[in-house]
């Protein structure tokens, strides 16, 4: 993967030198940011259980969309595919995010409860 990243800071994906058939390492590797708003609107979908889930693991969570532009880095010249990421959600849970109404994430996460010990736990 090249030192240099894409000057989008949106990801991208390199082609890994030191990947073998003996090693088993990917032929490509890369990231994929995730920003601030995007984290936030996937725990509000993960909090409301609000994803498709058609066609997927159940125990799979809210998706994001990846889109991918074959690039040639201008200092290496090395060819690496650049990412952008949208999360991706049905519009029928569009009410979660327009102001319609209080989200989870709106709300304070309540305190956990914290147990105290009968001092007939004790032995002493």
């Amino acid at each position: 993967m090249a030192d240099k990243y894409p000057k989008t800071k949106q990801g991208g994906i390199w082609k890994n030198n030191n990947a073998t058939a003996e090693n088993k390492q990917p032929p490509y590797r890369g990231y994929l940011v995730i920003t601030e708003e995007m984290l936030k609107t996937l725990v509000v979908l993960t909090r409301n259980n609000a994803w498709k889930k058609e066609g997927q693991n159940p125990d799979l969570g809210p998706k994001i969309k990846v889109a991918a532009w074959l690039n040639t880095a201008k200092e290496s010249g090395e060819k690496y595919f650049r990412l952008n990421g949208d999360v991706y959600y049905d519009k029928e849970y569009d009410h979660l995010f327009d102001g319609s109404e209080e989200t989870p994430a709106d709300v304070p996460a309540p305190a956990p409860k914290v147990e105290t010990p009968d001092d007939d736990d004790f032995p002493f």
